[in-house]
């Protein structure tokens, strides 16, 4: 399987930033694992990190709260599983 970890950030001097955080295949068990460990250590846009607030709206969807020295930034994560590719046979070609 594929998947797709997505960080928006959210600043009010700017409009919402959606990034890429990370693109990779494996099972489930292994993209849960990889998402708690971004969860736990992503930074962002944070130069040198004094706490770190994480809140859970689903198992996919998390908010982070990284304060920085000067300023802090705050990313809604998500976890994103692969549904539809027209070039892989395996896979619909439409959300159905």
């Amino acid at each position: 399987m594929k998947w797709i970890i997505t960080a928006a950030l959210f600043d009010i001097a700017y409009p919402p930033t959606l990034r890429i955080a990370a693109s990779f295949e494996g099972t489930e068990e292994e993209a849960r694992f990889r998402f708690r460990e971004l969860l736990n250590s992503y930074d962002g846009e944070a130069r040198k990190v004094t706490s770190r607030e994480v809140f859970k709206f689903s198992d996919n969807q998390y908010l982070v709260r990284v304060k920085g020295r000067t300023k802090e930034f705050a990313y809604m994560m998500q976890l994103g599983e692969q549904v539809v590719d027209t070039r892989d046979p395996e896979l619909p070609d439409s959300v159905g």
